[in-house]
């Protein structure tokens, strides 16, 4: 099911001056913020510490670890934008309802998508790469294949997603956004001498949900 379309910034603001201290405790507050039920968050204490929010977190589905990951490879890449932005609140959210999108979304267009870009990348393993992102959420193979189908396609092809990605409250300029973004993370990343799927493999392993491993 779609996230409401209406992000809470008056929920968001308390959190913001987490960012720069304790930047993964802030994205996993932030997604907890979008995915707790409204009527259950005065009793959601802000001053928790980030293991009892893992305990919370156990057992839940393994999307929001992986989103919670996302944000974490993003945020140690330096290509975040600033803390309490109007564009950081879109990222987040962008995150979070993309993975739901490609996952669960019943758009043709967004199927086809899908299947062309991890088919271009990954030829006959394609599939394995399909069912591992719907089992587990987001993964390096999903991120990396979606990027690059991105940076090839045309307008008209990116287009005929508007209406799929309109379903989650999403645009087609929200999944460019992302997309981008991982793209600039991934060259941050390797111009340090890692890849871009080792570091989302560490902060991966270390988010709830994290049991069935990416490779």
């Amino acid at each position: 099911m779609p996230l409401t379309s209406t992000w809470r910034n008056d929920l968001f603001e308390p959190i913001t001056i987490c960012w720069k201290a304790c930047p993964i405790l802030f994205l996993g507050v932030a997604l907890w913020l979008l995915l707790f039920p409204v009527n259950g968050l005065a009793s959601f204490a802000m001053s928790e510490s980030a293991s009892i929010l893992t305990q919370r977190a156990t057992g839940t589905s393994p999307f929001v670890g992986s989103a919670m990951a996302v944000l974490a490879t993003l945020e140690q890449a330096q290509v975040l934008p600033p803390e309490g932005s109007r564009e950081a609140d879109r990222v987040i959210q962008s995150v979070i309802q993309l993975q739901s999108v490609f996952a669960k979304g019943t758009d043709p267009s967004i199927q086809d998508f899908v299947r062309h870009a991890l088919a271009d990348k990954y030829g006959t393993n394609a599939p394995i790469a399909l069912e591992r992102f719907r089992s587990n959420g987001w993964t390096t193979d999903m991120l990396e294949a979606l990027a690059d189908a991105d940076a090839r396609a045309s307008a008209e092809d990116l287009e005929d997603l508007s209406a799929g990605l309109g379903q989650f409250n999403l645009s087609v300029d929200d999944f460019r956004r992302l997309m981008q973004l991982v793209r600039d993370g991934r060259s941050a990343i390797e111009t340090r001498g890692q890849s871009f799927q080792e570091v989302y493999t560490h902060h991966r392993n270390a988010m709830p949900g994290a049991t069935a491993r990416e490779r």
